[in-house]
Formats: C-alpha cells, sequence, structure tokens
C-alpha cells in the first residue's frame, strides 16, 4: 500500500497476546488515519459505555495518514479511547518522531486491550511485536524511561510513555514522546496507567511506500519558500512568540480568567525573546521545515533544571504565567520540566492551579489543605511545589489530580464557579471573549476546551472567511463548520496546526495525490472532516454524553463582563452560536446529536447499530 502500511496490531494485555490485521483499504478513504481512522475501529470494538480506566476501554495510537511520507508538517500521531477526564470520546496530538517510526515499525495502528496483572511495555520491531516486563520501568519519570529504553533497544528507536502521574491515574495524566513532545489532553495518560502499560517502544526501517515520490519531491521544492518566509518568527522564537500580543489583545487568560493585562506586575519579565536566553540549541520534528521548538536550561539558582528541557509552549505560558500572576521565567522553566517529567497536560494542571489560587485567595482553602502552601497569585516557589504535588498526587495535589468535579466536591463551597473547563477538561490559554467562535469549539467538539479542533479564530490558511468582529455572535455557522471539518481532515492526516494554518490549504489534495496515487478533491477532503467529526459525537451518545447538558463557564462568557482591559465590557451569546451551527450541520437542536438523515447521507448507519 502506498502512504500506509495496512498493518494493525491489537493487544489483550490480560492474556499476553496480540494478533495483527489488515486494515480495510475503504476505511482510510473514509477517514485517513489519527484519530478519525481510530474513532471508527472503537466504534466497532468495544462499548462507549466501558469504564475509562476499566478493561473494557481500548487505548489506540495510530499515525497521520501522511505522516513518514515526506509531506510538508506532517509528523504526528494520535492517541485516542474513552477518556476518563470528559467520560466520553478522548483523542490527542504530537509531533516528534514516534509518528513516523510507529509506520517503519510496521503498523499504522496499535490498540490496548484489557489490563496486564503487572506492569509492560509493548516492543514494536520491522513488523514483529513482543510484550515485555516493565518493573524495572514503573515509577520512573518519562526522561529516564526514555532513556533506559533507549540504552535497551538502542537510540535508534521511539518511544511513547507515561510518568508517574500516568501510574497514578491522574486526570491531567498525558503521553510523552522525546522527553517533551506530548499527546497530553484527555487524560489518556492515565488509560495506559491503568492497563499497566507503561510504554510503546517503535523501531524499524520498513520503507514508506509513495505513488509518485518525484512528484513529492517537486512539491515539497515548489511549497518550501512559503515557510520561510512565514514562518520565520516561529522557527526563531517558537509558540512563545504569541505570548505578548496575547497580553495585551485579551487573549491570554488573566488571574483564572477573571482579570486583565493591568494585573499583571511585570509584563516584559517573559516574553520568546526573553527564553532564548535559555536555548541551547533548536528543535523540529520529524520532516518540519518551520523548527518551532527548542531545548532550554536554567544554570543556576533556585530553579536550577539538572537537564535541558523543551521550551515552554504559548499554552503553558499562558496557563502558568498571566493565569497565575506569575511573571518568573526561570519558575515556569522549571515547571514545563517538572509537568514533562511527571508526565502531565500543562493546560490541565494551569487549569487546576488556578482553581486552587482562587480558592485560597476566597477563604475557602487555607494552609491547612495546601499542606502549609501559600497559595497567593503570583508565588512562583509555592506555584513550583503545587505542581509537585500534583505530580506526585499528594496532598492537595492528590485532589487536584483527580479534576475539577472532585476538586469542587471536595471543597465546595463556590468553588465550581473556578473551575474553567468543559465536562472536566481545561479551557486552553485562549479566552472566548477575544474570539467568540472559540466558545463554540470549547462547547460543541465531542473533545470540549480544544483551540485545536477547527474555529473561525485559527482559519485555515488559503479559506476565505469575514473577518468576525471579537463579541459578534451570529452568522458564524457555516465558516465554524468549514474550519472544523479542515481541522479533523488536517488532523487525520498527521499535518501540524502550525502548518496548515501557513501553508494553503489547497495545496493539501496535491499531497495526497503524490503519496497515495489517488485523485483527492477538496469536496471529498472536508467530507471526511465531517464523518470524524460526526463519529465522534456518536461515539459520546453511545456513552450517554450530549454537550447541551453540560455547563459552560459563565465568567468566560462575560457575565458578569469584565470592567477593565482588552475585553471589557464584552458579552457572548453562546446559545444563538450553537443554535445557528446544529442548524448548518444538521444536527437535533435540542440534544445537539446528529439526526439521523445525517448519519444516513455520511453512510455512517452500520456505526449506530
Amino acid at each position: 500500500m502506498y502512504a500506509v502500511t495496512g498493518n494493525l496490531l491489537e493487544v489483550e494485555l490480560a492474556r499476553k497476546q496480540y494478533r495483527t490485521e489488515t486494515i480495510p483499504e475503504e476505511l482510510y478513504d473514509d477517514f485517513l488515519g489519527g484519530y478519525g481512522l481510530g474513532a471508527a475501529l472503537l466504534m466497532k470494538r468495544m462499548d462507549p459505555k466501558a469504564d475509562p480506566l476499566g478493561p473494557d476501554n481500548i487505548i489506540g495510537f495510530a499515525s497521520g495518514y501522511l505522516t513518514g511520507t515526506g509531506a510538508y508538517i506532517a509528523s504526528r500521531f494520535m492517541v485516542f479511547g474513552k477518556s476518563p477526564s470528559t467520560k466520553g470520546w478522548g483523542d490527542s496530538n504530537s509531533g516528534g518522531y514516534f509518528g513516523k517510526k510507529l509506520k517503519q515499525a510496521g503498523f499504522d495502528v496499535v490498540l490496548l486491550r484489557g489490563i496486564s496483572d503487572s506492569p509492560v511495555y509493548i516492543l514494536l520491531d520491522n513488523g514483529k511485536a513482543d510484550i515485555l516486563p516493565a518493573e524495572q520501568l514503573w515509577g520512573k519519570d518519562t526522561y529516564e524511561t526514555e532513556d533506559m529504553l533507549k540504552i535497551k533497544h538502542g537510540k535508534d528507536c521511539e518511544i511513547v510513555c507515561i510518568g508517574p502521574a500516568g501510574e497514578k491515574l491522574s486526570l491531567i495524566a498525558g503521553i510523552s514522546t522525546d522527553k517533551g513532545r506530548f499527546a497530553a489532553r484527555s487524560g489518556l495518560g492515565a488509560v495506559m496507567g491503568s492497563k499497566k502499560v507503561k510504554a510503546i517502544v517503535a523501531k524499524g526501517k520498513i520503507p514508506i511506500n509513495l505513488a509518485n515520490p518525484q512528484f513529492m519531491k517537486e512539491l515539497r521544492k515548489k511549497h518550501r519558500s512559503v515557510f520561510k518566509e512565514l514562518a520565520e518568527d516561529l522557527s526563531k522564537y517558537g509558540t512563545p512568540m504569541f505570548y505578548q500580543e496575547a497580553l495585551f489583545s485579551g487573549d491570554a487568560p488573566v488571574k483564572n480568567w477573571a482579570g486583565s493585562v493591568e494585573d499583571i506586575r511585570n509584563t516584559g519579565s517573559i516574553s520568546a525573546e526573553n527564553y532564548l536566553n535559555y536555548q541551547v540549541k533548536r528543535y523540529a520534528c520529524s520532516g518540519c521545515p518551520i523548527g518551532c521548538g527548542g531545548h532550554l536550561k536554567v544554570e543556576n539558582g533556585e530553579y536550577k533544571t539538572e537537564s535541558t528541557v523543551h521550551k515552554v509552549e504559548y499554552e503553558t505560558t499562558g496557563m502558568f504565567g498571566s493565569n497565575l500572576l506569575n511573571d518568573d521565567i526561570e519558575a515556569l522553566i522549571k515547571i514545563n520540566d517538572i509537568c514533562n517529567r511527571y508526565g502531565m497536560d500543562t493546560i490541565g494542571c494551569g487549569g487546576l492551579c488556578a482553581f486552587a489560587m482562587e480558592a485560597y485567595e476566597k477563604g475557602i482553602i487555607d494552609k491547612r489543605h495546601t499542606g502549609g502552601l501559600e497559595l497567593n497569585w503570583g508565588n512562583s516557589k509555592s506555584i513550583v511545589s503545587l505542581v509537585e504535588l500534583i505530580g506526585r498526587s499528594e496532598g492537595i495535589g492528590g485532589i487536584l489530580a483527580k479534576g475539577f468535579e472532585y476538586a469542587a466536591e471536595t471543597f465546595g463551597g463556590k468553588t465550581a464557579g473556578f473551575a474553567i473547563a468543559v465536562r472536566n477538561e481545561a479551557f486552553p490559554a485562549h479566552d472566548p471573549r477575544w474570539s467568540a467562535g472559540l466558545a463554540l469549539t470549547y462547547y460543541s467538539d465531542a473533545t470540549p476546551s480544544r483551540h485545536t479542533q477547527g474555529s473561525v479564530t485559527f482559519p485555515i490558511a488559503g479559506y476565505e472567511q469575514p473577518d468576525f468582529k471579537n463579541d459578534v455572535s451570529t452568522g458564524r455557522a457555516k465558516y465554524h463548520n468549514d474550519n472544523v471539518n479542515l481541522t479533523h481532515a488536517l488532523n487525520a492526516a498527521g499535518l501540524c496546526l502550525f502548518g496548515y494554518i501557513t501553508l494553503d490549504y489547497l495545496t493539501f489534495p496535491d499531497f495526497l495525490k503524490a503519496a497515495d496515487g489517488k485523485d483527492w478533491t477538496l469536496e471529498k477532503i472536508m467530507r471526511i472532516g465531517f464523518r470524524i467529526h460526526v463519529l465522534r459525537h456518536l461515539f459520546n451518545r453511545k456513552a450517554g454524553i450530549s454537550f447541551k447538558k453540560h455547563s459552560f463557564p459563565e465568567r468566560v462568557l462575560g457575565n458578569p463582563p469584565l470592567k477593565k482591559g482588552p475585553n471589557k465590557g464584552v458579552t457572548i451569546d453562546l446559545d444563538t452560536m450553537v443554535d445557528e451551527y446544529l442548524k448548518e450541520i444538521n444536527f437535533d437542536s435540542e440534544t445537539g446529536e446528529p439526526l439521523l438523515k445525517t448519519i444516513k447521507e455520511l453512510n455512517l448507519e452500520q456505526y449506530i447499530s
């Protein structure tokens, strides 16, 4: 087969058995790869009502359809399964080198079912597989785990693994690769931990065949200049380049989404330029012409790091910087290091820290709850200590590691209002009051609180749409739908968001044709994206989840409106946006679920039986 291996590995952990099978070609045609393919597979193989931390949940790993083909910005792999955080469909997306190596090891998809009676890791090696003991790895952090496995299996292997947070079933546990690239959202690291799987090691040199390698080479040459011209700053600074602008535009969260830039003592201390003072070398994911990553190191002082740390991304900077009124850049680097080592989603961890700090500020919790920590806004030393506690699931950290809903139930009072989350999943560091379309995405996607699942806020390059004002809540439905569908298709293909908001999406059919030799149209690609969108919602419907039955944090809708800052006076009419969107996509206006007519038009009837 071209572009893909066509192979799936299914591991039954309880019996220490595995089998391989061929993935039907029509599944690739209908869903591409990644979590698109994953949704189609899991809807046939598990009951969405399953306990997410029980034996009947399946966790899957899949490369993007174009990952490893040489197509620009195609390096991603995805993890998917039932989320222990949201109790519905969960997926997460990561770059690095594992996605390509998974194919070179002989597989497009790995599915893990059941629960092992002891810690194990999975070895994939040139089309073969093995289930190996991992007692010596259990309890190790993600850095140590990678080092130990590379010593054993060679430096040419690539690894995904969990840290102590995943082992302890933290609901913000992610899955690490390359010591700092993360499939972080949906709490899927806890699923891996519940199954006693510490890691997957992929090694191999099986070629990824292309239908027309010369055409792929020509496409790369043709579009190389786009990245040089449009992504030069991103290459130099990485995602922190957005932080300063986000502060002053109202995009970045401040003081648990209740403040504004005027509340920050020193707005200039944390910046992309200042991060470069700690950068040791640059980092790029597999085959990426942008290279937005980097390795940092704090050489001295209270927050000295033992080794280099992946560059602190925008999301981490926002959630642990302005959101906590923390202006200590070295503390941020240390926090990122801690989260990476323990294997935690920095968005979720930052949101939980803000929840705790507001509860402390309002007097609902005190030092008796915090183990003596003074959780004052901007107290970087206490923030670092709190992150350690969350990583170890100790003390108040053990409460927070169980998620917003558990923490609010534990502490009671008004704390439910401090949880800036939808269905237990923390908001990323982009404020809907800055761009109202984000609220629709955070609320209506099958995986809530995700800025990377399509909206008019981050339009696909080359896609024309009106310039919506920040607080306009009507007239967005068609453009939102188009962006969502394109985003799901591009994600499933394994493309990076920063690539497809840079390189015109009209090039996408060409890259697909160079890879697999088939004739692709934008209409077909959009349809694939919509099929993925609908299928994820069908999973949630079977799990008993309708997004319209869940609440949305009122303060982030401007209720009450902020009295100062760039988002002063902004309110968002989420109900109008939802109603218009559901009508546009032919979903039920009352339940928010796909109509049977829509399901049939997409030929998805087999997934509702």
